[in-house]
């Protein structure tokens, strides 16, 4: 049995890989090799997608390397637990490559869906940390960007709250 790659390994591995010329076999290979190491590695799944879906029309199977850039996609998805980036380009790739707008409609919902709560979360963290450093002001201006978005949000208000409460310490 083989030891894992470490993440830095991976890393170069992957940089490796995306280095090669865009229109070569070659930059699919160590795409596959990346995968066969670390298959739950999205930033290469995303990559390898991609790969595939260049010179497509040149590829000896356009059917074979179609799915397999759908496979790809599709597993980015699932191991990614619904991020966003891999339903963006899953929403992508149906809508504009398979052209099934009713299920590129549901990948794009979706990962506008997670894209605004981690949206959300990142601001409510920024305010909080503008609030520990006593930058209220601060933290105010990011909450009116925040809160033009999503006006209703409890955890932005909440982090407002207790920046606000910081400097009645």
């Amino acid at each position: 049995m083989s030891a894992h790659w470490t993440s830095e390994e991976l890393r170069r591995k992957w940089k490796a890989a995306n280095a090669e010329p865009a229109e070569d076999s070659r930059r699919i290979d160590a795409h596959r090799d990346v995968a066969d190491e670390c298959p739950a590695f999205v930033p290469n799944l995303l990559s390898l997608s991609r790969a595939l879906l260049t010179g497509l029309d040149t590829a000896g199977d356009p059917d074979a390397r179609l799915a397999e850039a759908e496979y790809s996609l599709r597993t980015a998805v699932d191991v990614s637990a619904g991020a966003p980036e891999p339903l963006l380009e899953l929403g992508r790739f149906l809508a504009t490559v398979r052209k099934e707008p009713t299920e590129a409609e549901g990948a794009f919902a979706s990962a506008a869906s997670a894209a605004l709560s981690l949206l959300e979360e990142a601001w409510a963290g920024w305010i909080a940390a503008l609030g520990e450093q006593g930058k209220v002001d601060a933290a105010l201006e990011v909450a009116d960007q925040a809160r033009r978005i999503l006006p209703d949000s409890a955890a932005i208000s909440r982090a407002v709250e207790s920046a606000q409460r910081g400097t009645a310490r």
